[in-house]
C-alpha cells in the first residue's frame, strides 16, 4: 500500500494550485514534502483527519469533454491533496473507489456548484457510522513516566534495618 507520488494541493476554489508537493501515503498517514515562502516543509498527518477521497468531473478544455479528478478532501481546503486528474472517467471511477477502499475513507463527490455530497456503499446502506472525534493525546499517555524520570530508577520500598535479638543496644551520649 505504501505509495509515493508527485501531485498538487486544491485551492478553497476547487481549482489546483501549481505548488509541487511530494507525498507519500500509508495505510496510516500521509506525508506531505512542500516549500512554504522558500523554506522546506514537512506535514504528517493520520489518513484520519481526511473527510474522504472526493472525486470532482469538470468540463474539459475543448468542448464536449470532461476532465475528472481524484483527491483527498480536507477540513482546511489548502491541506486537500490531488491523487490523479484524467479524461478517462471509467479508469478515474476504478481508481477513486480503489482508494477510498484502501484507505478506509468514505467517497464524496463534489458538484460543479461546490456542493459535497457523501456516496454510500451497498452494504452500508441502513448503518450510520457516526464521526468519531480524534481522540485525546493525553490519554495515550497516562500510563508512562514523565520524559525527565525516565533515566531514573524507580523508588525501592522502604526496609527496615536488621534485628539482633537478645543483644543490647549501645547509644552514643556526649
Amino acid at each position: 500500500m505504501p505509495h509515493r507520488f508527485a501531485s498538487r494541493s486544491v485551492t478553497q476554489a476547487g481549482r489546483v494550485d501549481q505548488t509541487p508537493l511530494d507525498v507519500y501515503i500509508d495505510r496510516q498517514q500521509v506525508i506531505v514534502k512542500r516549500r512554504l515562502a522558500g523554506l522546506p516543509l514537512t506535514l504528517v498527518q493520520p489518513v484520519g483527519v481526511f473527510l474522504g477521497v472526493f472525486a470532482e468531473v469538470a468540463p474539459g478544455a475543448t468542448p464536449g469533454t470532461l476532465r475528472a479528478r481524484i483527491g483527498l478532501r480536507h477540513r482546511d481546503p489548502a491541506m486537500s491533496i490531488e491523487l490523479a486528474a484524467s479524461d478517462k472517467l471509467e479508469d478515474l471511477a476504478a481508481d477513486w473507489c480503489a482508494w477510498g477502499e484502501a484507505l478506509g475513507l468514505p467517497l464524496l463527490l463534489v458538484e460543479p456548484d461546490g456542493k459535497v455530497s457523501r456516496i454510500e456503499k451497498p452494504e452500508d446502506k441502513g448503518v450510520a457510522a457516526p464521526m468519531v472525534p480524534p481522540r485525546r493525546r493525553v490519554a495515550a499517555l497516562t500510563a508512562r513516566r514523565p520524559r525527565f524520570l525516565v533515566r531514573r530508577k524507580p523508588g525501592r520500598p522502604a526496609t527496615a534495618g536488621p534485628v539482633y535479638r537478645g543483644e543490647r543496644e549501645i547509644i552514643a551520649r556526649n
